[in-house]
């Protein structure tokens, strides 16, 4: 049996990696189509509860509570779509194996592929709205930095947070169908617990040590960093958000992968 650095070897594992990146691509692509397909509005509607969610907390903590601090609209709208993306790809990983059980029965394709294709087709959504963030950043600050270019290391970090999350999360789901329902609970209460519609920098010294410790908060206020303060995070703290988010991938990965070959038997 050749070894993993024989090179006769190397090219069968490149055709395989090859082949499983094309096939999330074209999972998510249609996903993404078919979600829409018999909407009037198409893809538009991906921006409604983005939209929606800010002109909504845009009024209330804007106009309704005028001492928001600078450039609060652009924060609003970093912290609005991240956590949406966040949310709703999270949840969406969650019950991927119970809601597409068809494609767990395909032998062909791997089954770590159905929740990353829900976080993905989620992730389409993040992209559609990225244009009105970048005009809401734009018409609030008056410019688009230059540091605006380590974005999508920081939304790449986030997709390896969701998709370790979600993998771990599919695995209680498909065992007990409470698992879905305790998510949405805590994402419903962790949108308070993370800095979506304030800074971390505006809570009392006590709280604001408690938010420091979520790992989603933290690629909110990253994400201001480089798209409205122009500023690049400190080392320290990205080293520790890359860390973190690789080593939840990997732990999600490795649950997933270890319970995933009994799927089909509880569902």
């Amino acid at each position: 049996m050749p070894s993993p650095s024989d090179p006769a070897h190397r090219p069968t594992a490149l055709r395989r990696v090859r082949r499983v990146v094309l096939l999330v691509g074209h999972l998510t692509a249609r996903e993404f189509r078919v979600r829409y397909s018999s909407a009037v509005l198409g893809w538009l509607w991906a921006l409604a509860p983005v939209l929606v969610r800010f002109a909504v907390l845009g009024l209330v903590f804007s106009a309704l509570l005028p001492a928001t601090g600078p450039d609060y609209l652009a924060d609003l709208a970093v912290g609005v779509l991240a956590w949406t993306w966040f949310s709703t790809g999270l949840l969406a990983a969650t019950t991927s194996a119970v809601d597409r059980s068809d494609l767990l029965a395909q032998p062909a394709l791997p089954r770590a592929v159905v929740p990353v294709v829900s976080v993905l087709t989620d992730g389409f959504d993040y992209l559609a709205g990225l244009p009105v963030l970048l005009a809401v950043v734009l018409l609030d600050t008056g410019r688009l930095p230059a540091t605006a270019l380590l974005l999508p290391v920081l939304l790449l970090l986030q997709g390896c947070l969701t998709v370790g999350l979600g993998f771990a999360a599919t695995v209680g789901d498909v065992r007990l169908r409470d698992t879905r329902l305790a998510v949405g609970l805590v994402l419903a209460v962790g949108i308070y617990v993370t800095p979506v519609f304030y800074a971390t920098a505006t809570l009392p010294a006590r709280l604001r040590e408690v938010v420091r410790w979520n790992p989603v908060g933290v690629l909110i206020e990253a994400q201001r960093d480089v798209l409205v303060a122009g500023t690049l995070p400190f080392a320290r703290v990205l080293l520790a958000l890359t860390a973190c988010c690789l080593v939840v991938l990997a732990a999600g990965w490795a649950l997933h992968r270890r319970h995933s070959p009994t799927f089909l038997d509880h569902l």
